[in-house]
């Protein structure tokens, strides 16, 4: 590959990274206030699918010997007069998208990487689909008064802010960790990636959680350490499991409401146990067969309570 052409799907890609990361934050920001099934379940399912974009940018970043910018984001917008208008700003969002990936692809030559465009342009469509159908869902029902939009969202407590915003950086560091150790480390890479999905989970449980209490969900970007020594990685880990679980379980004892503390109590017990981990790992005869015994797939899964 020419050193020009590499260069530039680097330089492409990571822009692409911030539009995909920006792309997340708002449509979970907007299931998580919407507050309607049916719509949370379509926005989470076309997170997860942009997720999925994130990690095939990222990585093709860390193959062809670049960074991936995992802290960068995009514009996001979070609010709007009506459910509606929300879903409206998705759907411009995704239009932005495919603008820029197609244009993309067609000034890039490696057949890999625009195949990977390729593979987003076609999701990014489908989603734009989803997001035309869901606004016209949207104001049949505000025209019938079913759904009842609150813009007078009382304060939260700012300690479950404060978790959310901790929680979200812990993610983008994990991730980054995953990424940069991908071709070092690959049986370590998939671990980091697994706890980051946790990590997505419990950020979206305390979420729906502050968005219940009608307050917004911090999802402020703050910088990130980036951590990318195979020993570092895995004794902040080791330190951070610790601090976590005690973290919350002293939360739980501290907050009246008692679905918030059984919310805090199952992600005090969720942390995976990494003193067993790091002996694992660092195993030289590790076959994949063992690996998949105690790595899950990797799939987001439910962002909200009880999926």
């Amino acid at each position: 590959m020419e050193e020009l052409e590499r260069k530039k799907i680097i330089s492409y890609f990571n822009y692409n990274v911030a539009l995909e990361h920006s792309a997340i934050v708002q449509y979970l920001f907007h299931a998580y206030t919407i507050g309607e099934p049916e719509i949370e379940e379509e926005l989470e399912e076309i997170a997860r699918e942009e997720m999925r974009h994130l990690r095939a940018f990222a990585h093709k970043v860390v193959e062809l010997g670049g960074v991936p910018e995992v802290d960068k984001r995009a514009s996001v917008f979070f609010h709007a007069p009506t459910p509606a208008e929300l879903i409206k700003l998705d759907e411009e969002a995704e239009d932005m998208a495919i603008r820029e990936y197609t244009a993309q692809y067609k000034d890039l030559k490696d057949e890999r990487a625009k195949r990977i465009l390729e593979r987003a342009i076609n999701d990014e469509s489908s989603h734009k689909d989803i997001f035309i159908k869901l606004q016209e869902k949207l104001k049949e029902k505000e025209a019938k008064g079913e759904v009842v939009f609150d813009e007078n969202k009382q304060k939260i407590v700012s300690i479950l802010n404060n978790v959310l915003q901790q929680q979200y950086a812990k993610i983008l560091e994990h991730l980054y960790q995953s990424f940069m150790l991908r071709f070092k480390n690959p049986h370590l890479s998939d671990e980091l990636e697994q706890k980051a999905i946790d990590q997505m989970k419990h950020f979206g449980w305390i979420a729906e959680e502050v968005a219940e209490m009608g307050g917004d969900p911090n999802f402020e970007l703050s910088p990130i350490r980036k951590i990318e020594s195979e020993e570092e990685v895995v004794n902040e880990t080791l330190k951070e499991e610790k601090e976590q679980k005690e973290k919350f379980s002293k939360l739980a004892e501290e907050v009246p409401d008692k679905d918030l503390q059984w919310i805090l109590n199952r992600i005090a017990k969720r942390e995976i146990h990494y003193v067993d981990l790091q002996e694992f790992l660092s195993r030289p005869d590790l076959k994949t067969d063992e690996v998949v015994k105690i790595i899950s797939a990797l799939t987001v899964g439910s962002l909200f309570k009880g999926k």
